[in-house]
């Protein structure tokens, strides 16, 4: 029953999904990030069944990476993406770090933020032109590794949020990780591993690039928030969520080009 309430919790906290009849108590709070992988898997459910469906309608390509985009902002409310707009106004301010965890907790946003936002955009929507131009006849084979990617990402997001050091003493994410222990730990790491087969049942080449990829911008993002804030925060988490799902998709149209050309 726990367990229940743990994941009603990840959908109510990380989703705009509606969980009727469930009020979320501190200790629910406390787990639900464990679970903040099933959140991307019916993110990537309703992606590729959507696309899916798409699929046998003459929908031009553009329209269908349009929807694909659509679906995590509708599904999540932009909540992650409010962290990446919040992290990219800390990150550009060029000041101390207290200055830039306080940055964190504003609400205002500024030019910076939108100038990234519409680049991170272009990049999304550039990959995934090619990857569905590509992938056109071939039972969307290559955007089944784009659903992929987005589980994998919120996984390496809650293994982080759990294992890597906080930059503050208070708050969202303290508050959702400081009771967990090492069965949650084994279980994200179970569930990345999980991912990774059915994708390398795929492509195993393609699987391999894209988990490097991850790995690579993993230690990125360490030493970045590290060096810019001394740790971790819930914004710097949404901030790896959204840019690693971009660093996946480049990677992806790389060695897809590559092994095509």
């Amino acid at each position: 029953m726990k367990v229940v309430r743990w994941i009603l919790a990840a959908f109510s906290m990380y989703t705009r999904i509606p969980v009727p009849h469930f009020k979320a108590e501190e200790d629910d709070m406390e787990h639900c990030i464990t679970f903040l992988p099933l959140v991307g898997a019916v993110i990537a459910a309703i992606m590729f069944g959507i696309i899916r469906l798409l699929s046998y309608y003459p929908v031009p390509i553009p329209a269908k990476v349009a929807v694909a985009l659509i679906v995590p902002l509708t599904v999540t409310g932009g909540f992650h993406l409010d962290g990446f707009l919040d992290t990219v106004d800390a990150l550009s301010s060029y000041r101390s770090k207290e200055e830039r965890l306080a940055i964190l907790s504003d609400p205002h946003v500024g030019a910076f933020a939108f100038i990234k936002l519409i680049t991170a955009g272009l990049f999304a929507y550039a990959g995934l032109l090619i990857i569905m131009d590509i992938d056109t006849g071939n039972k969307n084979r290559l955007f089944i590794l784009v659903c992929g990617s987005v589980i994998i990402s919120r996984t390496i997001a809650a293994l982080t949020s759990i294992m890597m050091k906080k930059a503050k003493k208070d708050g969202l994410l303290v508050k959702e990780t400081k009771e967990i222990g090492g069965a949650p730990v084994a279980f994200l790491i179970l569930v990345l591993t999980a991912i990774l087969c059915l994708m390398a049942y795929i492509d195993p080449v393609k699987t391999g690039v894209i988990m490097l990829a991850y790995l690579v911008y993993t230690i990125i993002y360490r030493n970045k928030v590290k060096k810019n804030f001394g740790g971790i925060t819930g914004d710097t988490t949404g901030y790896y969520i959204t840019v690693s799902q971009i660093v996946a998709i480049c990677a992806l149209v790389v060695i897809t080009l590559i092994t095509t050309g």
